[in-house]
C-alpha cells in the first residue's frame, strides 16, 4: 500500500465510525414492530402491548404490535427470524416458540437459540396444580396416592397437545411414576369446565385460567410449580417444597433477529429493564397472571438453552409430537 492509500484509509476510518455512531444515535428512526405469535386479546398479546406502549414512550418512538398467528406460534416466530436484523422487527417469544417447538415440530423453519438475539426476559410465572371439588384429595401427597391407585383410569386435563399444561403434567407424571391419561381440550376454559364437572381428576394450569374458579370455590388449588411461592397464591407450597424436583415456569421475553447490532440490543435491553421497573406496568402484568422478572441477555440466553434441554427430554420420554 502506497503513502496516498494509507492517508486515504486514515481519513475514511473516522468517517465510517461517525456514520455508525450517527445511526445508533438516531435509532429508531421509524416505527418498530413487535411480532406477537398469538391472537389479539390473549395473554401474550396483552404483554406485547404493555411493553410496546412503555418502551415507545421511553424511546419517544412508535412501537406497534403485529399478530402473526398459527401453528403453535411458529408462524410468527419464523417471520421474526427471517426479518432484517436492523432493530425494526422484534419478537415476543416464550416457552412455546423458543423451548417446546424444536421438539414438537419436525420441520421447524428456525432455530430457537441461533435465530434470535435475546433482548431480555419480561416475566416468569408458575402454574397451579388444581383439582375439582369432586376429587377425593386435598393435598399433593393425597393426589399422587389417588393417581397411583387408579393408574391409567385417572386422567388430567390440558389446554391442548404440546401446551404448557400438557407438558407440566407429563413432567409431574414422570417425577411420580404415574400412568395418568391425558385428555386434551381446546383451550383453558374448556379444560377448567371439564374439571369442575368432574370429567377429569386434575390439571396443572395457568394462574390466569384458574384463579377465578379457585376464588369462587369451584376448584381446589393445592400447589404451584415455581421455584418460589407464587405472588397470586402465597399460601400454597411449591412442588419443590414438597420434595419433588419439579419447576415449570411459563415465561415471555423480547427478542430480535440474530445479527442485530449489539448497540441496538443493548439500548432496547436498557429500555425494557426501565419499563419493567414501572409499578403500573408490573400491576398490569400481574392482572394477566404474570410475575415481572427482567433477565438480561447474559443470563437469559443460557436459561433458554437449559429449558430447551429440560423440556426436550420430557417431550421425548412422553413421545409427544405435533407433526
Amino acid at each position: 500500500m502506497n503513502r496516498r492509500s494509507v492517508l486515504r484509509s486514515a481519513l475514511l476510518v473516522p468517517l465510517f465510525a461517525g456514520v455508525g455512531a450517527w445511526a445508533q444515535e438516531t435509532y429508531p428512526a421509524r416505527p418498530v414492530t413487535i411480532i406477537c405469535p398469538f391472537p389479539a386479546g390473549g395473554v401474550v398479546d396483552i404483554i406485547a402491548r404493555i411493553v410496546a406502549d412503555k418502551m415507545g414512550a421511553g424511546m419517544k418512538a412508535t412501537f406497534v404490535v403485529e399478530n402473526k398467528t398459527g401453528a403453535g406460534g411458529t408462524i410468527g416466530a419464523t417471520a421474526a427470524a427471517r426479518a432484517a436484523p436492523d432493530g425494526y422487527t422484534l419478537f415476543m417469544g416464550g416457552s412455546a416458540t423458543n423451548v417446546f417447538a424444536p421438539s414438537l415440530y419436525r420441520n421447524l423453519a428456525y432455530d430457537p437459540v441461533k435465530s434470535f438475539a435475546p433482548i431480555g426476559q419480561i416475566s416468569a410465572s408458575p402454574l397451579v396444580v388444581v383439582i375439582g371439588s369432586k376429587t377425593p384429595a386435598s393435598t399433593v401427597p393425597e393426589l399422587v396416592a389417588l393417581l397411583k391407585r387408579e393408574g391409567d383410569k385417572a386422567n388430567y386435563a390440558s389446554n391442548g397437545p404440546g401446551t404448557f399444561p400438557h407438558l407440566a403434567a407429563e413432567l409431574f407424571k414422570q417425577a411420580n411414576g404415574l400412568a395418568t391419561t391425558h385428555i386434551p381440550y381446546n383451550g383453558g376454559p374448556a379444560a377448567v369446565t371439564a374439571l369442575i364437572q368432574g370429567d377429569v381428576t386434575m390439571s396443572i394450569n395457568h394462574i390466569a385460567v384458574i384463579q377465578g374458579m379457585v376464588k369462587s370455590g369451584k376448584l381446589k388449588a393445592i400447589a404451584t410449580t415455581g421455584r418460589e411461592r407464587a405472588d397470586a397464591f402465597p399460601s400454597l407450597p411449591t412442588l419443590t417444597e414438597l420434595g419433588m424436583n419439579i419447576e415449570a415456569n411459563t415465561w415471555f421475553g423480547l427478542f430480535a433477529p440474530a445479527g442485530t447490532p449489539r448497540p441496538i440490543i443493548e439500548r432496547l435491553g436498557s429500555e425494557l429493564a426501565t419499563a419493567l421497573k414501572d409499578e403500573a406496568v408490573r400491576a398490569r402484568l400481574a392482572q394477566s397472571g404474570e410475575e415481572t422478572r427482567f433477565n438480561p441477555p447474559a443470563t437469559f440466553a443460557p436459561y433458554i438453552e437449559g429449558e430447551v434441554a429440560k423440556w426436550g427430554k420430557v417431550i421425548r420420554e412422553s413421545k409427544i409430537s405435533i407433526d
